[in-house]
């Protein structure tokens, strides 16, 4: 995706007319044939006659792509050592594992403590590891020269091996004077790293590398186990530490005195996330329950899994265009674009919609570095009238939450290659053995940010 406005395979829709600018919703122009639902019994699109007097308000809703923002594109933590289900620490002649997936121009960090130590912890450069080349093919094999010993400087050093505030002599976790130069520095006394562990890629499909982190220090000056730690990946610099400047306080700590991951972990996957494009809008207002998808149950057949997998909203809006439903389109085209297409990070799509207050809103947009994601409100909707009878404003993006179409299996975002950028053709991936609609965990707030203003 390198020209931002080339569409995308399977996001492409014909709704809407092209328009320069602003662009035109279509809620009253849907799919190729520009069917008019301002036509379909009524003086209000999708609006009965009976319904023309009720009180109507016209809301503008906006739906922001935000996910450009995540620092890292994966992160996490790696505990059980040979690949068992049992985490703690690798002793020599163990071994840690973990899998990620890198696109060119993606580094590789890590960080796992030297349990001997007060501080110490066994990491690449600040830069991280790049994991492919200049010519952009995957590195495979050794990577050990790459990895050094750092002092986190959290903590006064002791002699390695024997200090009573380390990990297999102290007393409790966070033991010990604080390091009188708190600075994150390498340490040299010990030699390479290259001692104590040995660090390997292994390449795989679709920007898959396995990385293995072998504990050898049986044969060092100093033998002991190493400890549960955290990885990322991403394309910026010093992703865990900044040799020469204090810890962040992060949770580097706790990794590298008490080889306690879990809390840099989690500090990681906040920011941790794919971007990714967002497809033409369906929207709804209307007083029909659950209309777009039943959380917990399969698909309804009206052109949600169209929208999911490929992209295209015209089905699910052409399958309601008949039917007495309340107001009900499509968006296809971004702020400012000059045509249909994907909605990339920064894009934003805009719809107006009219509602009575027991006409809930719903819409969905595809997630599409996904199979068959999408965003949506509950299957509910969200009430756009407050309980005084008020019409809601501003900033709705809590109501609104990730979902999986049950419809397609599930590959690696941003990596599958039955995925709409990556695949072959519409509707193209093995069957979801799960073929229900369910939750994904993933905040939607931090991929979009979602307004509505009412106008009248």
């Amino acid at each position: 995706m390198h020209n931002k406005r080339m569409q995308l395979n399977r996001v492409q829709s014909k709704t809407g007319q092209i328009s320069r600018g602003r662009p035109k919703t279509t809620s009253r122009r849907i799919a190729a044939g520009a069917l008019s639902l301002a036509a379909i019994g009524g003086t209000l699109a999708g609006v009965s006659p009976a319904e023309a007097s009720v009180n109507h308000t016209t809301f503008t809703v906006t739906i922001e792509n935000i996910s450009g923002g995540f620092e890292f594109g994966q992160s996490g933590a790696f505990a059980n050592p040979n690949a068992g289900e049992t985490p703690g620490p690798a002793f020599p002649g163990d071994f840690y594992e973990f899998n990620v997936n890198a696109h060119p121009g993606q580094n590789l960090s890590f960080a796992t403590m030297l349990v001997q130590s007060n501080d110490w912890f066994f990491a690449p450069g600040e830069a991280g590891i790049a994991l492919y080349d200049a010519d952009g093919h995957p590195v495979s094999g050794d990577i050990t020269s790459q990895i050094n010993i750092y002092d986190a400087g959290t903590e006064i050093d002791q002699p390695v091996g024997e200090g009573a505030d380390q990990a297999p002599r102290q007393a409790g976790p966070n033991t010990g004077a604080a390091d009188p130069d708190n600075t994150v520095r390498p340490v040299t006394s010990l030699g390479a790293a290259s001692q104590f562990v040995n660090v390997t890629a292994t390449p795989g499909d679709h920007g898959m590398f396995t990385i293995r982190v072998t504990n050898i220090s049986g044969d060092s000056t100093v033998p002991g186990p190493i400890a549960p730690g955290v990885y990322t990946v991403g394309a910026g610099e010093a992703a865990l530490f900044q040799t020469g400047e204090a810890d962040r306080g992060e949770g580097l700590e706790g990794v590298a005195e008490d080889g306690a991951a879990a809390p840099l972990a989690e500090s990681l996957a906040a920011r941790t996330g794919t971007a990714t494009p967002l497809a033409p809008v369906f929207y709804a207002a209307t007083w029909w329950q659950r209309p777009v998808f039943t959380n917990g149950l399969a698909m309804n057949g009206l052109g949600i899994e169209l929208l999911a997998e490929d992209g295209s909203p015209a089905a699910l809006a052409a399958g309601y265009a008949s039917r007495p439903f309340g107001d009900v389109g499509a968006q296809p085209v971004a702020v400012g674009a000059e045509g249909p297409g994907p909605a990339f990070p920064g894009d934003t799509y805009e719809f107006t919609v009219t509602a009575e207050p027991t006409q809930p809103l719903h819409f969905a947009t595809m997630f599409v570095q996904s199979n068959d994601w999408f965003f949506s409100p509950s299957d509910a909707g969200i009430h756009l009238f407050d309980e005084t009878g008020n019409p809601i404003s501003g900033d709705i993006s809590h109501l609104v939450n990730v979902y999986d179409a049950g419809t397609e299996a599930d590959q690696t975002p941003g990596f599958g290659p039955d995925q709409a950028p990556r695949q072959a053709g519409p509707n193209t991936g093995a069957s979801d053995p799960i073929n229900h609609v369910r939750s994904v965990d993933l905040n939607a707030a931090d991929y979009v940010r979602v307004t509505i203003t009412p106008n009248s």
